[in-house]
């Protein structure tokens, strides 16, 4: 064999077993079971044709809570909001602050509390826990760590860990600067009173200077934490998110940096600073994260157009940055916790040009969404998000609740010329499929059901699905009347959907 022969042979096999990788590749089966799938990356998505994966932006709704309290100020932030069903109540956490601003001094951060009995309508109780100037008549929760170090920040959640005990049914985590410095953990049985369950900080390599979160995960069976770090160690350089683990939330195994594709992800014009990972509940093996895109242009001609120029100038004299910086917010997914997806167009843009949301500290998203009922005459339940405002602006700060349809992040979309789009191969278990969809008056989706090598299924072509249209969070797909898919339960299935004017938020395969 001469060498062209040789090279030809291999190039040959190299071919072959190139195709044989692909094709193995695309046939690989994706084990749904009856779990719910948001359209919000592309991890079930085949072949496209005139669609696009479409993020949606949440809608502006009314103020949520006005921070002016003597102990707050215009540095309110890091909120966290929990709907506890238990209880049926909705639960706010924030740390008030004043930030120095070259007009107002600064003032003391504490943690306070914001109740709510529908997620809209919020509370402020007088809580009688921690002392302010002589008087107990405020919402501070907690006011200081250990032997007096300042709580930065404070994010609780509810504990659904099996063997969580009554007296941990609520866990936090908060971290201390000054002589406290690192991650303390807490616990509670109500949401409001909290005690330390270590006499000082559990983990304390990162910055921590920003809002840090923990959580329970049930996919992972871990407690999990993302926390701040800077690339060049202590303060210096980009900031980026690290994650660790735990099996008790007292002993933590740091995983480093969460990754993101070639391409994607902070750089150093626009940062993360918050990051805001959570499972998303519907479907609790998405984690879905709401990080602040933190960026500096430095001193522009835009940044005198921007308002309150004259207060920017104050702000200056304090540190550079505390004029020309802004921020808005993105959405992250990922499948692992660990690799994450940054979504292709912003979440949460400043909007509208007005003195409350073109600051650095504004628009950053509470941790993390609820449902909530919708206030818009008989539509169905929806999902609220808080985002901050006002943020250095004068002596006080606010939050303003935004709402976005339930699984309504992204989804399949198509506009008047007909489009669709294949599922990569799944296995199902289930009776009914269910659609989370929207249609214009004159679209429509369609579901085809295929076979792996792409023949369509008897009595589940597209001739025999009955058209959709509509609005419906729960929209049971059926092929002339029949709605029961139980006969291709477990078996290997392509779902093609046609589509017209039309947006698939997810799919679900109920029992």
């Amino acid at each position: 064999m001469n060498i062209k022969t040789y090279f030809l042979v291999l190039l040959c096999f190299f071919v072959s077993f190139t195709s044989r990788c692909l094709l193995a590749q695309t046939n690989q089966v994706i084990e749904i079971g009856n779990r719910r799938e948001l359209f919000i990356d592309d991890h079930l998505v085949g072949e496209m044709k005139n669609v696009q994966l479409l993020v949606h932006q949440p809608i502006r709704e009314e103020i949520a809570v006005n921070c002016n309290k003597p102990w707050e100020g215009n540095g309110c932030g890091y909120y966290t909001v929990l709907h506890d069903r238990q209880e049926a109540v909705y639960r706010m956490y924030y740390h008030a602050w004043q930030i120095p601003t070259g007009i107002e001094p600064g003032g003391p951060l504490t943690i306070g509390y914001f109740e709510s009995q529908d997620g809209i309508h919020w509370d402020r109780p007088n809580l009688g826990l921690c002392e302010f100037q002589g008087s107990k008549d405020n919402n501070i929760i907690l006011d200081k760590l250990g032997d007096g170090g300042r709580c930065h920040d404070f994010s609780p959640f509810i504990d659904s860990n099996p063997a969580a005990k009554p007296e941990g049914r609520y866990k936090a985590i908060g971290a201390g600067f000054e002589n406290q410095k690192g991650i303390w953990v807490y616990q509670s049985p109500d949401g409001i009173h909290w005690t330390p369950m270590a006499p000082g900080p559990v983990f304390d390599k990162g910055a921590f200077d920003t809002q840090n979160i923990s959580f329970w995960s049930e996919t992972e069976k871990k407690y999990v934490m993302y926390y701040r770090v800077f690339s060049k160690g202590g303060f210096s350089g980009t900031r980026l998110i690290n994650r660790a683990v735990s099996d008790d939330f007292l002993h933590w195994t740091d995983e480093g940096t969460i990754a993101f594709p070639e391409g994607e992800g902070p750089r150093p014009l626009a940062q993360f600073y918050v990051n805001q990972v959570k499972p998303y509940e519907r479907a609790p093996h998405l984690y879905i994260g709401f990080p602040a895109r933190y960026v500096d242009h430095g001193l522009t001609a835009s940044t005198p157009l921007l308002p309150e120029w004259k207060l920017r100038e104050k702000r200056m004299t304090v540190t550079p940055r505390y004029g020309t910086a802004i921020t808005d917010s993105i959405y992250i997914t990922s499948r692992d916790g660990r690799n994450f997806r940054q979504s292709n167009d912003v979440f949460l843009p400043p909007g509208l040009r007005t003195k409350h949301n073109w600051s650095y500290g504004d628009n950053y998203i509470a941790w993390h969404v609820v449902e909530t009922k919708s206030v818009k005459d008989d539509a169905p339940r929806e999902l609220s998000l808080y985002a901050t405002e006002s943020y250095f602006t004068g002596r006080q700060s606010r939050l303003r609740r935004y709402s976005l349809r339930v699984d309504g992040f992204a989804s399949m979309h198509a506009k008047l010329k007909q489009g669709e789009f294949t599922t990569k191969p799944i296995r199902f278990s289930g009776k009914e499929l269910s659609l989370n969809v929207a249609t214009s008056a004159a679209g429509l989706v369609q579901v085809e059901i295929l076979s792996p090598d792409g023949t369509p299924i008897s009595g589940y072509t597209l001739a025999d699905c009955d058209i959709i249209y509509g609005d419906s969070l729960d929209r049971r797909v059926s092929w002339k009347g029949n709605r029961s898919v139980e006969a291709l339960a477990g078996r290997p299935v392509v779902l093609r959907m046609v589509v017209r004017e039309a947006d698939v938020y997810s799919l679900k395969f109920e029992d």
